[in-house]
């Protein structure tokens, strides 16, 4: 799983570099695929595998990782009704989702690399390195993935996010959270991630309703908080591959 590991580090590194900027100028836009191209192609020299399948592996991790970062970056760049923002959208899914299966459909391609004799042997690198992969997802690219599926249904974050300030602080923070007790086997006090959020957004919610009716913010809350959560379920589901 060294394959999908490494690919998911490089995507939420460059991912954390955007984090805070949704409209992306071209030649930054341009520098975040820079630096993901050379990481990877890094990536694909240090691994242990010969040079003909490096280079294949390089090629897939590439086509992938532009994409997602290319598509989501023009998508969230304009109009969200535009045919251009749905190409691009429809990119960044495909980039996202298919990067995902490429890399489990290449894994076994390098040989798994273990840690020398120590208190953590036997854990292979190949393991923790799909941890810090799935976590540093949870971060920025979960967020810019939910942001993506609300424009799609048409609950635009762009407009809800002010009426429900915090989201891109608090989603990282859950997933983070939900993950953790995934790993710890706990996965069942995620439940108290449920509750607490639905509590502590409830008078937001409330408020909305009493002055004018029914709006895009309860749809905003429902679909990215679920969109959200299965983010981090599918980061566990990924870490139980392994």
């Amino acid at each position: 799983m060294i394959e999908l590991a490494l690919w998911l580090v490089v995507v939420g590194l460059c991912d954390l570099v955007r984090a805070a900027r949704d409209l992306t100028t071209i030649p930054r836009r341009l520098i975040m695929a820079g630096l993901g191209v050379v990481l990877l192609a890094f990536s694909a020299i240090v691994i242990d595998v010969d040079t003909g399948r490096a280079v294949l592996l390089w090629v897939g991790w590439v086509v992938f990782f532009l994409l997602w970062l290319l598509g989501s970056t023009a998508a969230m760049s304009s109009a969200p009704s535009g045919s251009r923002t749905i190409a691009a959208r429809a990119a960044a899914f495909v980039g996202l989702g298919g990067g995902v299966v490429f890399c489990l459909l290449a894994g076994g391609v390098a040989e798994p690399s273990r840690l020398p004799p120590g208190a953590l042997e036997p854990v292979a690198y190949d393991d923790l390195l799909l941890v810090v992969g799935v976590g540093l997802v949870q971060l920025a690219t979960a967020n810019v993935a939910v942001r993506l599926l609300l424009d799609v249904v048409g609950v635009p974050a762009a407009a809800n996010e002010k009426q429900l300030k915090g989201g891109r602080v608090l989603g990282p923070m859950e997933r983070l959270f939900i993950v953790g007790l995934g790993l710890a086997g706990q996965l069942t006090a995620a439940a108290v991630v449920v509750a607490a959020k639905g509590l502590l957004r409830f008078p937001e919610l409330q408020r909305g309703a009493k002055t004018g009716g029914p709006s895009d913010v309860s749809e905003y809350f429902l679909i990215g908080s679920f969109a959200s959560w299965l983010v981090a379920l599918g980061g566990l589901g990924l870490l139980a591959l392994t």
